[in-house]
């Protein structure tokens, strides 16, 4: 995460933006933050007709606190994101009372998790890595990222943006 800081704080406009006051955040909200600039830095590919803000919301998505599992299922979305699993916090991160879970709404599975946001997204990951599940089309060049991240051989075509990222990444000591 501090490189991936460094990469956009020396980017223009928003995504410097983004990283300005991280340091009086808590460890969830830093890591959601990393993970808005990672999707600004590379964003949907064009086919996936999708926004950086709803690509966000595809990777993790927060709902109101008091919110049950069962009523996540029913929710209407898109028909390709529920084949998918996703990752969704009920709570806010600033209150520090959420709750992430992994939620497959087309064979109604959940898998509560009580770590951090970032050992959530991090099992989220994992889960389409080992079940070999194609990534959502507008995060692949994010899940792309996370395969460097972990040293992984590439499943995918990685993207110029993908591989222009890395280069910066590593060119930071």
């Amino acid at each position: 995460m501090p490189k991936l800081k460094a990469v956009a704080a020396s980017e223009k406009g928003d995504v410097a933006s983004l990283v300005e006051g991280m340091e009086d955040q808590s460890d969830d909200e830093n890591c959601y933050m990393m993970l808005v600039v990672l999707t600004h830095l590379l964003p949907p590919i064009e086919a996936s007709r999708c926004s950086v803000k709803s690509a966000i919301k595809r990777l993790v998505d927060f709902v109101p606190a008091g919110s049950t599992i069962a009523s996540l299922y029913n929710a209407s979305q898109d028909p390709a994101q529920s084949t998918q699993p996703q990752l969704v916090c009920i709570g806010h991160l600033r209150e520090g009372s959420q709750q992430c879970v992994i939620l497959g709404k087309s064979d109604k599975i959940a898998i509560p998790l009580d770590e951090s946001l970032a050992c959530a997204v991090d099992k989220l990951f994992k889960r389409y890595w080992v079940c070999n599940l194609a990534y959502p089309a507008p995060l692949s060049s994010v899940f792309s990222y996370f395969e460097y991240i972990y040293d992984l051989p590439m499943s995918t075509n990685r993207r110029a943006k993908v591989m222009e990222l890395i280069s910066k990444v590593r060119s930071i000591n």
